[in-house]
């Protein structure tokens, strides 16, 4: 007799947590994402001249997030520490408010790789994509000739290392 109360009493309680995690499935359809890697945030002004391209200045750097060393910056370059895939956003003062803006010209290893189109600008002119690089790869950043390249225009960069293995799940509501 006794045999069979433990038994009742270990099938009670399992019904009763396959119970309780239904109710919490319920509740928390979908998993929070948590993107726990960190943003390289760089700020500058003005363009360099160089046979006539306008290259984008950067002089300061600042990280949001635990991990430091996944990209330099040096000479307004970038060099990525790490083969993945990065989110990047680049935006110019020179854009604000234009109603013609300029491209951002985007160089890879001393190379033009694509640019912007001007339709694909968000509504304050900032350009955001995605990009697959290799350990070492360098990125730069130059403008068309706005005509008014020699004002002191206030420049941002965003990038992010965006590598899907390092992205967590968490269970959470919305």
């Amino acid at each position: 007799m006794n045999k069979i109360l433990i038994q009742f009493k270990i099938s009670f309680f399992l019904l009763f947590v396959l119970f309780c995690n239904a109710l919490h499935a319920q509740h928390h359809k979908d998993p929070i994402v948590i993107d726990s890697n960190p943003t390289y945030s760089l700020a500058g002004t003005g363009y360099q001249e160089t046979d006539g391209k306008y290259r984008m200045k950067f002089s300061t750097l600042s990280v949001k997030g635990n991990n430091t060393n996944e990209i330099s910056f040096k000479d307004n370059e970038i060099t990525v520490k790490k083969d993945g895939v990065y989110r990047i956003s680049i935006s110019s003062d020179v854009n604000k408010g234009s109603e013609n803006p300029v491209n951002y010209l985007i160089n890879l290893n001393s190379k033009p790789a694509f640019q912007s189109n001007k339709s694909l600008l968000s509504e304050d002119n900032s350009y955001s994509f995605q990009m697959q690089l290799k350990k070492d790869d360098v990125l730069s950043f130059d403008i068309e000739n706005s005509g008014d390249t020699k004002t002191a225009w206030r420049n941002n960069l965003t990038i992010r290392f965006a590598n899907p293995g390092l992205i967590k799940a968490s269970e959470g509501t919305h």
